[in-house]
């Protein structure tokens, strides 16, 4: 449960979508198949099919598919 939580955050952050934070793991507390499904759904609607796997999916659609977002760490 809690990995799926963070895996979660990580889809938020990678397509800008609104909410996150403790909402997030209270949602997978509370209901995780409920959370699950809207993740799935999200990633059915922008062209992913989760049933075959991330390497799978990466192969299918070059295009789709988006390195992580690097965050700017600290700097001089």
């Amino acid at each position: 449960m809690l990995y799926s939580c963070f895996y979660r955050n990580k889809l938020r952050k990678q397509y800008n979508l609104v909410g996150g934070g403790c909402g997030d793991c209270f949602r997978h507390c509370c209901c995780e198949t409920c959370a699950l499904t809207q993740e799935y759904r999200e990633l059915k609607n922008r062209g992913f099919d989760p049933s075959i796997g991330w390497h799978a999916n990466v192969e299918r659609n070059q295009g789709l598919a988006m390195a992580p977002v690097v965050e700017k760490g600290m700097s001089k």
